[in-house]
């Protein structure tokens, strides 16, 4: 009972001993009398095709498949050589119906079939030549019957599983991994295979009168059950793969929006997004006065096109093609997603600004209480930013930078932190703190480091020293010594570069200096 293309290609070795194998289990086991041979031929060979055929698997990977009831009716009712013929041939060409429908490599069909035929006459014979010990004891009592029947389920799936594992069909997998799947596998064809107990009662007590009308029922009620389990199980496929498909593409639809800081980023990322996903002509994405569009030129009819738009104002519209796979209840689900990110960054971005107001408000204030300050701390921000955006830092770290300057005198309270990333300032007892970003807080700690590592307060030197912290140094002490002079501010600092200052820092700041 394996999937196809689970196991290795059979070699000419293989195949030959599983033939001697059949061959060594020469099981002879006549039909009842009065049992027409025919019929039971031609309705076996149906039903065998068919269940092959319709065989299919749960969603936890648990074969459903209804054979091994007919398997154990011939082995409990007994068959003739030709109708061991027609099993052989039935459920060859079922399997290469299944492998077919199940869109099986074309190399692989032929060969799995073949050795999935060639176990399952095994798993028969076998079967067969252990019931037929005690046939006579369930000929005579119905119960004895009834768990021949079972018996017999059980006996051809456990050989199954055996068979597959011992002529590698799983080799890659534990024999008592393959056999925790047989209690769910034998399930459905322990319950089935009593439709066929009436027949099979009749055919052992005879005269078998009313025995092909018995067998017609039964196994006609086996086939409608096995297209019923077969459809629903398509079903519940169907809808599992879309729930992991929509899962998917909502946990890479996350990961977009996680990546951008910025709302400008986050449209621009779902525009690109979405124009993968849904396959469509266009996408146009607007949020409040930001529209974009992909591609790029690409003229947008007004109609038709699927057009959402969320309760915060974000607008998606999607003009589709054929193969457009994206549908209105998952547009709504990403666009919901989409708001609630650019919400998210709005309000990071409200919060963010309207602390650094506070804080370069509580700086002024700091610098207008000492005359001799007035103005310095914005002064050493602008130096210090001019000097980061002539080395090429990102925005963030320059943000970092200028914020770092405003706050830069405060670094003999920062130098008591035990943890950098959690240094906060306590501005009353009440327990109102501001918390910095460790960036800032890292850049104002080690200001005091010097290049050739006699600085304080961890010794660091060189560019083991923050660049905020580096640039800082430069800025700070600029500023400091060009109360009379910036000529004279720049020379201090140029005697000094190397053991105190990063001289790539003092050399960058000469060549501003006049713009300064």
């Amino acid at each position: 009972m394996s999937r196809p293309g689970d196991g290795k290609k059979f070699s000419l070795y293989t195949y030959t001993l599983l033939i001697l194998s059949i061959a060594a289990v020469p099981v002879k086991h006549p039909l009842p009398p009065g049992v027409d041979e025919y019929t039971m031929l031609i309705v076996l060979w149906v039903a065998l095709l068919y269940t092959f055929s319709m065989q299919s698997f749960r969603t936890t990977g648990h074969p459903v498949i209804l054979f091994p009831a007919f398997q154990s009716f011939m082995a409990v009712n007994g068959h003739t050589l030709l109708q061991e013929t027609a099993y052989f041939l039935a459920t060859f060409v079922g399997m290469v119906v299944y492998t077919i429908r199940t869109g099986e490599k074309r190399g692989n069909i032929l060969p799995y079939s073949a050795r999935f035929t060639l176990s399952a006459l095994l798993s028969l014979r076998l079967t067969a030549w252990i019931l037929g010990h005690f046939r006579e004891s369930f000929t005579a009592d119905h119960r004895l019957l009834t768990l021949a029947l079972v018996a017999g389920v059980l006996l051809s799936v456990f050989f199954n599983f055996a068979i597959h594992f011992l002529f590698g069909f799983k080799r890659s997998y534990p024999m008592l991994k393959n056999l925790a799947k047989y209690p769910q596998t034998v399930m459905y064809p322990s319950l089935v295979v009593l439709f066929l107990l009436p027949a099979a009662r009749e055919a052992l007590l005879p005269p078998p009168n009313s025995w092909t009308r018995y067998f017609l029922v039964g196994v006609s009620t086996i086939l409608v059950i096995q297209t019923g389990l077969s459809l629903i199980l398509a079903r519940i496929r169907f809808s599992h793969s879309r729930t992991r498909f929509l899962e998917d593409e909502l946990a890479e639809h996350s990961n977009v929006l996680t990546e951008p800081k910025t709302a400008i980023e986050v449209l621009r990322k779902l525009t690109d997004f979405w124009y993968g996903t849904a396959n469509p002509e266009g996408v146009r994405i607007t949020w409040k006065n930001v529209s974009l569009e992909h591609p790029t030129g690409f003229t947008f009819p007004e109609q038709p096109r699927l057009s959402i738009t969320g309760s915060g104002g974000l607008s998606l519209e999607i003009w589709p093609t054929s193969g457009t796979t994206l549908d209105r209840d998952r547009a709504d689900i990403f666009v919901h997603q989409a708001e609630t990110v650019l919400k998210s960054i709005e309000y990071g971005e409200h919060a963010y600004k309207s602390g650094r107001r506070c804080l370069e408000a509580m700086v002024r204030s700091l610098d207008k209480s000492d005359s001799r300050q007035l103005g310095y701390s914005s002064i050493v921000a602008h130096v210090a930013t001019k000097i980061g955006k002539r080395m090429g830092l990102a925005p963030e770290t320059l943000e970092d930078l200028r914020m770092a300057s405003m706050l830069h005198l405060t670094s003999s309270i920062l130098e008591k932190a035990e943890e950098d990333w959690n240094e906060i300032f306590t501005r009353d007892p009440s327990g109102i703190r501001f918390r910095l970003p460790p960036g800032v807080v890292r850049g104002i700690r080690h200001m005091r480091e010097n290049y050739d590592g006699t600085g304080e307060p961890d010794g660091l030197s060189g560019e083991s020293i923050p660049i905020i912290s580096r640039i800082l140094s430069v800025a700070s002490n600029f500023v400091s010594a060009s109360d009379q002079s910036p000529e004279k501010g720049l020379l201090e600092l140029e005697r000094r570069a190397g053991l105190i200052y990063d001289p790539d820092i003092v050399l960058i700041l000469g060549e501003i200096s006049s713009e300064l």
